[in-house]
């Protein structure tokens, strides 16, 4: 009981060392909130939700300007595939608006009522493009079904493949304005593997620390949330250049100079949204190809209007089938599932290792959003170990290995 007093006097006294009003120097925030938003304010975040932001401007200007050519192209020569195109440009438009919306809307403040900010609402954002989809494919589906029933029906095949010339090049354009930088190369619920390289340096320390040749540009700040009833609130934002191995930065604990890696948070993490954009760009540009393909039969083959049908209900079901990867991470994100590139056993054994550390239990692992990861747990200490000691270590353990900057962790005394 004296050991715990004496725990809690250590905590209150560094509290109020670092709390007198001017907590930007601090480990701590005086902020009662917890506040996950103090990522996004930092100049990274800020420059990812611009780009995010600039990207989807740009789609949504040129998906108008071809959807309006293919709406009326579409209905002069006559084809249900040209027109299945152009609704799923409207599908896209609508769905990028929202997913504007909704990266804007990300970068509000927390608030007392949500304090992890407002970043699930990408993830809705998503769900909401991904079921406009769904909804225009089964219709076009539906009314390709009802036309091949119909013997009166032309088409104009020249026309057809003129304006599908004309959305491949735009579509091509879109490809490249959102996937130039690489990042959208894997739709998995892991989002710090896009280009990262790992090597392993062993230094005069109790563990290994990853140095990361990362493809992006991070700031690195600490901010630490403790209160009395023993909980730590971390977060991390790192600044790394191209090809540039971290810095070791030092670090004073008890009396001791240590050596901590600075680790590099997965900044340039996968926008969910921007994602689905570049998966509905690549699948536009499949769709337009199809779409040249059958109008090109067509143009030589007037009368084969099954052609055209055959375009619209596969390259629909295409459409739909580049949905379910979305889907999947959706549903992860939504049911809190451990993200993939975690492993909750090797993350809890590497946690009970740590000197002074007893045991863990209700160890939790979850993503607000894609790159946004939050831990959770409580640690039986060992008799005689400081309560801060052992928050510093989870906290440092947890962002050099696993690159998770929001840790909470709530400590209970081991007995004797």
């Amino acid at each position: 009981m004296e050991q715990q007093e004496d725990s809690k006097s250590e905590i209150k006294h560094l509290l109020g060392a670092k709390c007198n009003g001017h907590c930007h120097r601090a480990h701590f925030s005086c902020n009662p909130i917890c506040s996950f938003s103090e990522q996004e304010h930092s100049m990274l975040d800020s420059r990812q939700r611009s780009k995010s932001t600039m990207k989807l401007c740009a789609l949504i200007i040129f998906y108008v300007m071809v959807m309006a050519v293919e709406t009326i192209g579409g209905v002069k020569a006559h084809s249900l595939a040209v027109l299945t195109d152009a609704a799923h440009l409207l599908s896209d438009v609508v769905g990028f608006s929202v997913s504007l919306f909704a990266v804007w809307v990300s970068g509000w403040d927390a608030t007392k009522e949500h304090s992890f900010g407002y970043h699930r609402l990408e993830v809705l954002g998503a769900l909401i493009s991904v079921q406009l989809i769904w909804l225009i494919s089964g219709f076009l589906i539906y009314e390709a079904i009802e036309r091949m029933f119909q013997t009166n029906a032309k088409a104009n095949g020249k026309l057809m493949f003129a304006i599908a010339a004309f959305g491949l090049i735009i579509n091509f354009i879109s490809v490249v304005w959102l996937g130039h930088d690489h990042s959208f190369h894997s739709h998995s619920f892991s989002p710090c593997k896009d280009h990262d390289h790992d090597h392993d340096h062993d230094h005069d320390h109790d563990h290994d620390h990853d140095h990361d040749h990362d493809h992006d540009h991070d700031h690195d700040h600490d901010h630490d949330h403790d209160h009395d009833h023993d909980h730590d609130h971390d977060h991390d934002h790192d600044h790394d250049h191209d090809h540039e191995m971290q810095k070791l930065h030092p670090r004073n604990e008890e009396g001791s100079s240590k050596l901590v890696a600075a680790s590099p948070s997965c900044s340039k993490h996968s926008n969910i949204n921007i994602e689905g954009a570049y998966l509905h760009a690549i699948s536009d540009l499949i769709q337009s190809v199809g779409v040249m393909i059958g109008g090109a039969i067509m143009w030589y083959k007037p009368e084969w209007l099954v052609v055209d049908l055959l375009c619209t209900i596969f390259f629909s079901i295409f459409a739909l089938s580049t949905t379910i990867p979305m889907l999947r991470t959706i549903f992860s994100l939504l049911m809190e599932r451990t993200p993939k590139d975690i492993d909750i056993v090797q993350l809890e054994n590497g946690l009970k290792s740590l000197a002074g550390v007893k045991d863990v239990h209700d160890l939790h692992v979850w993503a607000i959003t894609i790159g946004k990861n939050v831990l959770s747990c409580h640690v039986v200490v060992e008799p005689g170990v400081g309560q801060y000691e052992i928050i510093q270590k989870v906290r440092e353990y947890c962002d050099t290995t696993y690159k998770i900057h929001h840790v909470t962790v709530q400590v209970e005394p081991g007995s004797l």
